[in-house]
């Protein structure tokens, strides 16, 4: 049985889209799974109830504290340790759930799984990867913006993070590495992603080399590694790219061919932000997240749990050393 611990009251929408969101996942989960909603009890029980959840395997943990969009990372966890999102995190170190997530604050959500679940091995800092679309497959990209000064054995290590999440969470067999560069050549780029190349080269990794941004939506590769600044920069064009295609094109487009690419772009489909290099499983969703992102999103990081993600990470890292 995998437990997921939710932040239930940190997203844009309010904790009855939470809830909701809960409810569905629990519904279609392809295993055991108990989701554990952190939060105002009270109001978390009637809407429990009001969504027809009595009786499914939904608890619920009492919290005082929400921590707000606009609180700085370290006040947040200083000034709220009884948030709904600090417990959320604090379940999983304590062994009660498996794993954890968030629709709440980013940096807060972030800061709270390094301090509260640690590094995972001997990973020097962790990365925030997400899945973009692409038109041949899905990419994970790391960094998407946790980072903004790695060095080039960091970068390999986000790699190493992306490799096990594309195998064990996308299915991937020997995934491809590529690195974001200004051009093929692997001399190009600055002198972090340069020696980054040679890295990536040399490691046990299937690295494919360099991709250019024309390259980035023909796909063909299934890890994308860059440093967090450009990642950050790819991340929100994409997601801007995707409002542009629903804004522009949906309503004069229609059939089951356009409804794939709009769907494609959706970001209820994906979990948003996933905290790779940690001890233990933590997922960051869309501040804006709906019933059916929630749902997404406790489905990824239940089957990150299960595969132990985490573990694997930790694990591949050894194989770097000491060249990391």
């Amino acid at each position: 049985m995998v437990r997921v611990a939710l932040d239930a009251m940190g997203g844009d929408l309010g904790p009855k889209a939470a809830v909701e969101g809960a409810i569905a996942a629990l519904k279609s989960a392809p295993g055991p799974l108990t989701v554990v909603l952190t939060g105002d009890e009270p109001t978390l029980r009637g809407l429990v109830s009001e969504c027809g959840g009595e009786g499914m395997p939904l608890e619920i943990v009492h919290t005082t504290q929400v921590v707000e969009m606009t609180d700085t990372p370290t006040v947040a966890l200083k000034t709220k340790p009884d948030s709904s999102l600090a417990v959320c995190v604090g379940l999983q170190k304590k062994g009660l759930v498996h794993a954890s997530a968030s629709p709440g604050n980013t940096g807060a959500m972030m800061a709270a799984s390094l301090m509260i679940l640690g590094r995972a091995g001997k990973i020097s800092r962790p990365t925030v990867a997400t899945v973009l679309p692409t038109a041949t497959n899905k990419v994970v990209m790391v960094d998407s913006g946790a980072n903004v000064d790695e060095k080039p054995t960091q970068l390999l290590q986000f790699a190493v993070c992306g490799s096990i999440y594309a195998q064990k969470v996308l299915g991937v067999d020997n995934p491809k590495v590529a690195l974001l560069n200004m051009g093929e050549e692997e001399h190009k780029g600055t002198e972090v992603v340069a020696e980054a190349y040679k890295l990536l080269k040399a490691s046990h990794l299937n690295f494919v080399g360099n991709v250019e941004g024309h390259d980035l939506l023909k796909g063909g590769f299934d890890v994308l590694v860059t440093p967090g600044y450009t990642g950050n920069i790819v991340l929100k064009l994409f997601e801007g790219f995707g409002e542009y295609l629903v804004h522009n094109f949906r309503k004069a487009v229609s059939g089951a061919s356009f409804d794939a690419i709009f769907e494609s772009f959706n970001y209820e489909n994906s979990a948003g932000g996933l905290l790779l290099g940690l001890d233990g499983t933590s997922v960051i969703m869309h501040g804006r997240s709906t019933p059916r992102a929630y749902c997404t999103g406790i489905l990824i990081a239940r089957q990150m749990a299960e595969a132990q993600v985490h573990r694997k990470i930790a694990e591949d890292i050894e194989r770097l050393e000491p060249s990391a």
